[in-house]
């Protein structure tokens, strides 16, 4: 009985040829071939038959033989070189130490990261052309945690981000990721062999072990990734039935067909869980980005980071904020649009734009200063300078602070608020943020500049909001310019200029353009540009 390496180079040596120049070349009916084959090697039919069929497929699977004349079983080069590369492959297999790829090519290295990757793409790709199409050999599990606070989703930057990879089509994931096999019933309940059918998807899984893995998954991927022990929580709850989502992905090289099963979940946590996320958020603030329902939608949020949420189009719950918040602190945020003071003897002006009511605090410049910071802190500015022990968490509002006397003079301010009828500092353990969803700034810390640019036709406005310089901090300066349309441009201009009659002439569409740029003045902190009091219109922030 001949080997099968004997056999391999016994076929190289028959099979038809090719002229490199003239392109003259035989064409083999595949019976010639197979009487070819037994009579060279002195193998049976069955045998050899065996081997050819092998050998044809793998040839085949290479694109050299010409497809056309391998439809009747006549077997032809499609070329020269395509003869070249059959013979080299056939010969190569026939010895022992033969490798089309170096030994260990397949283990984890970095370098050849992309070279497999590469590799199994190309074949995946040609797979799912197929009739059949994107029939998985993967299968993976996967628990998602949807965390909402200030109804946003909290993301957490994917592993494997690179922005030039096919199939990374956003750097952040929702917290949690996959099950791994620590996360199995223990293996009393399960066999080696179990473990891995969980993972392969030609295989049917008991759902009590689903069910056990996600919930373990969850756990284990949320103390990893938001460092929150598992004594800290309080309860995970699975929403929903997973999502079953195929596609062609995969971190690095463990990129293929894969099938997934990802399973939601609603997580309540301990007081000291909530304070581990705030410190997590607060100690890697690179690591993570905040999404509105509507922002994962459309895959990107305001700030230009991409989701990579492609399974929640394929089903699943309602993404409601509302559904998945985590409580921090002990009051609900004033809904009520509020300027902070810029100077100790300014009210405080709460509520919808022209029905503003003032309420006047003794506070001093200090504390007017410390509530600007926490403001510009709320709101998401820029902080070019912390005070030793204080740290934001990133995306939240909130700020931890570990010196006691500081933290006393918050809690101190806080109680002169509240007697005041304004609730404006919360507090979960070590943390403090200003307690309010839409906070302004004052006339007075900020400025405007305005500019006719095409003689009453087109007007620059230039906003900017002061440096603000706290106990806790500093908030840096910060400057927005927009054009306007002549309508509002000459109004604002005139005002600027002491004349009030061009806003007055058209003040309701004055208004109405206010809207429209409301999205430019929110960046900066300013309410309004032009306001009535008394009938009469006036600039609403300083010149």
């Amino acid at each position: 009985m001949r080997s099968t390496p004997d056999l391999l180079t016994a076929i190289s040596r028959l099979l038809p040829r090719i002229a490199e120049e003239s392109g003259d070349r035989e064409e083999i009916p595949e019976t010639e071939l197979l009487q070819r084959l037994i009579d060279a090697t002195g193998v049976g039919s069955e045998e050899a038959g065996t081997a050819l069929g092998v050998v044809r497929r793998m040839l085949q699977a290479l694109s050299v033989l010409d497809e056309g004349r391998l439809c009747s079983d006549v077997w032809a080069f499609a070329s020269f070189p395509a003869s070249l590369m059959a013979r080299s492959v056939l010969g190569g297999l026939g010895v022992a130490e033969f490798r089309l790829l170096e030994p260990g090519f397949w283990n984890a290295s970095e370098y050849l990261v992309e070279r497999q990757r590469a590799l199994i793409k190309r074949s995946e790709e040609l797979r799912a052309a197929l009739p059949a199409g994107l029939v998985p050999i993967r299968r993976v599990w996967v628990s998602w945690a949807w965390i909402a606070l200030d109804g946003k989703f909290l993301m957490v930057r994917r592993e494997d981000p690179v922005p030039h990879r096919d199939g990374s089509r956003g750097q952040f994931v929702f917290p949690g990721g996959r099950v791994s096999n620590e996360d199995l019933p223990e293996l009393v309940y399960l066999t080696a062999s179990q473990c891995l059918d969980f993972f392969d998807p030609s295989t049917e899984i008991d759902p009590s072990h689903t069910r056990y893995a996600f919930s373990q998954a969850v756990r284990r991927e949320l103390r990893e990734e938001l460092e929150i022990p598992g004594n800290a929580f309080e309860a995970e709850t699975s929403v929903g039935e997973p999502i079953h989502y195929i596609a062609l992905e995969g971190a690095k090289s463990a990129y293929s067909t894969t099938e997934y099963h990802i399973q939601p979940f609603k997580v309540a946590l301990k007081d000291a869980g909530k304070t581990a996320l705030l410190r997590c958020l607060a100690t890697h603030p690179d690591r993570f980005a905040w999404f509105t329902a509507e922002e994962l939608a459309a895959g990107v949020n305001a700030a230009g980071a991409k989701a990579f949420v492609d399974a929640i189009r394929q089903g699943g719950p309602t993404l409601d904020p509302d559904a998945f918040r985590i409580p921090i602190g002990n009051a609900s945020p004033l809904k009520d649009p509020i300027d902070i003071p810029g100077r100790p003897s300014e009210p405080f002006a709460v509520g919808i734009a022209g029905r503003e009511r003032q309420v006047h605090v003794g506070l001093d410049a200090d504390e007017i200063e410390l509530l600007n910071w926490l403001a510009a802190v709320r709101r998401g500015d820029d902080i070019e300078e912390l005070a030793l022990g204080v740290s934001i968490a990133s995306g939240t509002g909130w700020v931890l602070v570990e010196d006691d006397h500081v933290l006393t003079g918050l809690r101190a301010l806080a109680a002169k608020l509240d007697a005041a009828g304004l609730p404006l500092l919360d507090f979960h353990d070590r943390a403090a943020r200003l307690n309010a969803v839409t906070p302004y700034f004052s006339p007075s810390s900020l400025s405007m500049e305005i500019q006719d640019e095409r003689r009453g036709k087109s007007y620059r406005l230039n906003l900017s909001r002061r440096r603000i310089q706290s106990l806790l901090g500093v908030a840096v300066a910060k400057e927005a310019s927009i054009s306007l349309p002549e309508i509002l441009g000459n109004a604002v201009y005139s005002l600027d200029q002491g004349d009030p009659q061009p806003a007055l002439d058209s003040i309701e569409t004055v208004k109405r353009m206010q809207r429209e740029i409301r999205g430019f003045l929110d960046s900066i902190g300013a309410r309004l540009l032009v306001r009535q009091v008394d009938g009469v219109p006036e600039l609403a922030v300083d010149r």
